[in-house]
């Protein structure tokens, strides 16, 4: 369905913006409601800190000892499911009905507080919900909403900046456990039989109670995954690593800061800010985490406090200035410096173009 002309798309992000700081600002309550609902519809619920403790809690469950046949949707398969245990199911398999698995796992983009509900979008195994017996699901404990209109707006969204639709081409919503349907004869002479399917949610902190203690962090909490802050990154552009909310999520905790990435993933520019439709301030989100690098690095802070007046790299014309300043800001980091070499333009981020444009006219 395409977005329709009167689509007034900034009041949808304010009202987008709201529903993920009323969720992020209130996520311990919100949290428990959503479980209670959860077991109240006969899903079972279980908690999971990291990775690890996600692996160990699938293994205690699983229904056999060996060869338990599992089809994985999930963006990055945890190395723990490397295992005689499992036997790994292709979901173009499932979907073909070449075989049947024991288990489905996927992961929920959203849950809806209020009702309880999982949604799933735009999902690889859209079609083998009915294929397994026991479906697990992964949920990040970040990624909820307290009503449903709130998911419509981010679902809005999403759609809007992926494919400048108004609908998601795929949207499944899983708000209680179903009949899995067999089709063989039953000794009652029914074509069709009916089976319970098993639904195991799994609620997954993977670091996010540690990013809500701090209240200026929390804010990369609001990411509705649309993916617009990639699309106008140059440094993610050209080093095809570290997304800018990846990036803001990792430097959250101070092992990743001490890494360095900052300094080699991250040119603050400020695009991403511009065009974040929940306004996630991503660079002073990574000025923040540039100045709790302890100890300090002299090069980092350095990046740090030259970027805290950024203006003054987006207002430089002149061809010199802008090699000097880049020379010496990115001489060490020879990827970026072929970057900004390469560039044609005079400017350096969103807002130095638009204004350019608006003198042009």
């Amino acid at each position: 369905m395409e977005a329709p002309t009167n689509f007034d798309i900034d009041y949808i992000k304010t009202c987008a913006f709201a529903a993920r700081h009323n969720y992020i600002e209130d996520m311990e309550n919100q949290l428990i409601s959503f479980e209670k609902k959860l077991q109240a519809k006969n899903f079972k619920v279980y908690w999971a800190s990291t990775e690890d403790d996600l692996v160990e809690m699938v293994y205690q469950i699983l229904p056999g000892k060996m060869n338990t046949k599992v089809c994985f949707d999930l963006p990055t398969v945890p190395e723990g499911f490397n295992s005689s245990r499992i036997k790994k199911v292709s979901i173009a398999d499932v979907e073909n009905q070449r075989i049947r698995p024991h288990i489905l796992f996927t992961q929920a983009d959203f849950g809806i507080v209020e009702t309880g509900t999982l949604a799933f979008y735009d999902k690889k195994s859209k079609n083998c919900f009915n294929s397994a017996p026991s479906i697990y699901v992964l949920l990040d404990i970040s990624k909820l909403v307290s009503k449903a209109t709130d998911l419509e707006l981010i679902l809005y969204l999403r759609s809007y900046y992926q494919n400048r639709k108004f609908l998601p081409q795929d949207l499944k919503l899983l708000n209680a456990p179903f009949q899995m349907i067999n089709e063989n004869i039953s000794q009652d002479g029914e074509k069709v039989t009916r089976t319970p399917v098993e639904i195991t949610v799994f609620l997954y902190d993977n670091g996010v109670t540690n990013i809500l203690q701090d209240n200026f962090l929390r804010s990369a909490l609001y990411c509705i995954d649309c993916g617009q802050c990639k699309t106008v990154c140059p440094a993610y552009q050209y080093t095809n690593d570290y997304t800018p909310i990846g990036l803001v999520r990792a430097n959250c905790f101070e092992a990743h800061r001490q890494s360095g990435h900052l300094s080699s993933h991250a040119v603050l520019c400020g695009n991403c800010d511009q065009v974040c439709p929940v306004q996630i301030p991503f660079t002073d989100l990574l000025i923040k985490e540039l100045e709790l690098c302890k100890p300090p690095k002299k090069g980092l802070l350095a990046l740090g406090k030259t970027f805290e007046r950024r203006k003054k790299l987006n207002k430089m014309s002149g061809g010199f200035y802008r090699h000097f300043f880049t020379r010496r800001i990115y001489g060490k980091n020879k990827m970026l410096l072929s970057y900004f070499r390469k560039q044609k333009e005079t400017f350096y981020n969103i807002t130095r173009l638009q204004e350019t444009a608006n003198n042009e006219q």
